[in-house]
């Protein structure tokens, strides 16, 4: 394991498990520049679902299994608790209705109080109604939620706290209600838009309406791409397995842009197959361990701002951020009132070394 010495360079999106099912529709028509298609595109509905179907949907599922999904509970607040990872995706199309039902399935973990870290399997089945409209230098996909198909298919993988099951009531409801809710109602039902620009696509729950533009947490920088970006929470003995991201061209560097309030965070940089080696023991809440694999970067943040930059042959990777210091666990489980936790604010991008 090394230490990362590479020096800061260099903002930007909010990803959930929407923004990887539509952010394909922005992929699917940002070619159309000319202004007079523009305006052809966006006056006919039926045109634009003519665009999705033939040409978006099938990019849909691919999309989604790049990429792990933050996950949020609405009372424990904004910021992301844990993250899925979907591993199998079908899609139906539905052209009477102009719609999509998504069928997913996979694996994540989140850290709650009084159970403390979670490991989960869910399966979910949901439907959108998509448009998009072009601008002269953005694209705008919605994703309007319309429902879900089937209550989420919710199992336990390993849970930190050993008494705990689904049914167990903790401070914010049973644990399969807060489960679900994580993954389905704080991520999905609200609908989503996502705006695709030059420099990465940015997300947001809701609707926005151009030239409304998602919140940036840092300022762009030159060529740079920003891949996610977003707000984690890591509680004390916690870590958030970021990404998996991939790189696609040569001479290309990862760069990671840190905000840190409250304990240093360590980071960690793994391929993706030893990413994913790593993060299974995690989800089963077996104790926390070093990485199975070869390191790539290693390095530590502590409160304030940095950027580290990572130069990286094309492949797909993940940044793992730990928060090291030991959990204070008083009774029943219960976190005290002094716990370290970190809050890690962060855009990951790429860009020419």
């Amino acid at each position: 394991m090394r230490h990362d010495e590479q020096r800061p360079t260099g903002g930007n999106r909010n990803v959930s498990f929407a923004f990887l099912m539509l952010v394909v529709l922005a992929l699917a028509v940002s070619g159309v520049g000319c202004p007079c298609v523009r305006n052809a595109v966006n006056a006919d509905a039926g045109l634009r679902w003519w665009l999705f179907s033939n040409f978006g949907a099938s990019k849909v599922c691919p999309e989604m299994l790049k990429r792990g999904v933050p996950l949020k509970v609405a009372l424990l607040g904004p910021d992301s608790v844990g993250r899925y990872f979907p591993a199998q995706c079908a899609t139906h199309i539905n052209d009477q209705e102009h719609s999509m039902v998504v069928d997913v399935t996979g694996s994540g973990y989140i850290v709650l109080p009084f159970t403390r870290r979670v490991g989960f399997y869910c399966g979910l089945s949901v439907e959108y109604k998509p448009d998009f409209r072009l601008e002269e230098d953005a694209t705008y996909v919605w994703g309007r939620f319309s429902r879900v198909i089937s209550p989420p298919d919710l199992r336990l993988l390993g849970v930190e706290n050993q008494v705990i099951n689904l049914a167990t009531q903790t401070p914010l409801g049973d644990l399969a209600t807060v489960l679900g809710r994580g993954v389905v109602e704080s991520e999905i039902a609200k609908g989503f838009t996502v705006v695709r620009l030059d420099d990465g696509d940015d997300f947001a729950l809701g609707t926005l309406n151009p030239p409304e533009r998602p919140k940036r947490y840092f300022k762009g920088v030159g060529d740079h791409v920003v891949l996610e970006s977003n707000v984690t929470d890591l509680a004390t003995a916690s870590r958030d397995y970021l990404g998996p991201f991939a790189v696609e061209q040569s001479n290309a560097a990862l760069y990671a842009r840190f905000r840190v309030a409250g304990a240093p965070v360590d980071y960690i940089l793994v391929d993706r197959q030893t990413g994913d080696a790593w993060r299974s023991p995690y989800e089963s809440a077996r104790p926390m361990a070093a990485s199975p694999g070869p390191t790539i970067a290693y390095g530590q943040a502590a409160a304030g701002e940095m950027t580290r930059a990572f130069p990286v042959d094309p492949g797909s990777y993940y940044l793992v951020v730990e928060n090291r210091a030991p959990a204070a666990v008083g009774l029943l489980g219960m976190p005290m009132p002094f716990e370290a936790k970190a809050t890690l604010t962060y855009s990951v991008e790429t860009g020419a070394r």
